[in-house]
């Protein structure tokens, strides 16, 4: 009898086992969406001031050049628009950027900042988009290829022969990059 209670007991403890196994083979599932946004930015990592030095010559038949830039690093597919200030000392009628003399009050010196027009947003001298603030004054390079800096240049000049006295002429122009 014993061995028949052994018997019993095995065969009992099989048919849970093989009931137990069968059951841990039947599985359900459920779908989990995982989800991000990825937001349009972009950041301005550095800009370098239109400096035309000590090159004007007020009696120089030529007008005068220099370059500054503003360097930026977008998310890809961001579409960023540039936008430059008419300056602290804007002509009263007809709105052309000016720098002021640090010393003569009422000296202005005029000068114009163009977009560029090079290969990689370089100068060439010979722009002719004025870079401004409003409607097509403002600077479209295009949609972000990726998130790696990129520097554009920013196109000055001081047309010739401007009746001005000596001295140091300063202004600041303010870039606002909408996106």
């Amino acid at each position: 009898m014993n061995g028949l209670r052994t018997s019993l007991a095995t065969a009992s403890l099989l048919a849970l086992l093989t009931h137990g196994a069968a059951q841990a083979t039947t599985s359900i599932t459920q779908t989990i969406d995982v989800t991000a946004t990825v937001a349009a930015s972009c950041t301005i990592s550095s800009a370098a001031a239109v400096d035309f030095g000590t090159n004007y010559n007020p009696t120089s038949t030529s007008p005068t050049y220099a370059d500054g830039s503003i360097t930026i690093a977008c998310v890809k597919g961001t579409h960023p628009t540039f936008a430059l200030s008419s300056g602290n000392n804007p002509d009263t009628v007809t709105g052309a950027r000016r720098m002021a003399s640090t010393t003569l009050a009422g000296e202005n010196l005029s000068y114009s900042l163009f977009k560029p027009s090079g290969a990689a947003f370089s100068c060439t001298h010979t722009e002719t988009e004025l870079w401004g603030s409003t409607g097509l004054d403002v600077f479209d390079p295009g949609p972000a290829g990726g998130y790696a800096e990129t520097t554009f240049s920013i196109c000055g000049k001081i047309d010739a022969r401007q009746n001005v006295s000596t001295g140091v002429y300063t202004d600041q122009v303010i870039a606002t990059i909408t996106f």
